[in-house]
């Protein structure tokens, strides 16, 4: 016997969380729309564009490596006011 819609999605949510995915909710106004549409379609030229969610999560991993990085380059030098390597959690000066 088939499965009900409800079944369905029970299993879909099932299998996302067991490959660790999870689901987010995201508001955006008329104009980030607009430039997420805008850029899904220009980061992929000739092609079909990315998925909103696509795009987003490859955003996402991008900032990511931006990010680690710049932690990697300023934690090569030290705090100009206490002396620690940089990042610093919290200067006590």
């Amino acid at each position: 016997m088939p499965k009900s819609p409800a079944e369905r999605k029970a299993a879909q949510r099932a299998r996302q969380s067991a490959a660790g995915e999870r689901k987010i909710e995201l508001v955006l106004d008329e104009q980030e729309v607009e430039m997420l549409a805008r850029n899904c379609a220009a980061r992929r030229p000739g092609r079909d564009p990315y998925e909103m969610a696509e795009y987003i999560a490859l955003l996402i991993r991008q900032d990511d490596a931006r990010v680690r990085g710049r932690i990697n380059a300023i934690s090569k030098r030290r705090c100009g006011k206490c002396g620690d390597q940089l990042p610093v959690a919290s200067c006590p000066h």
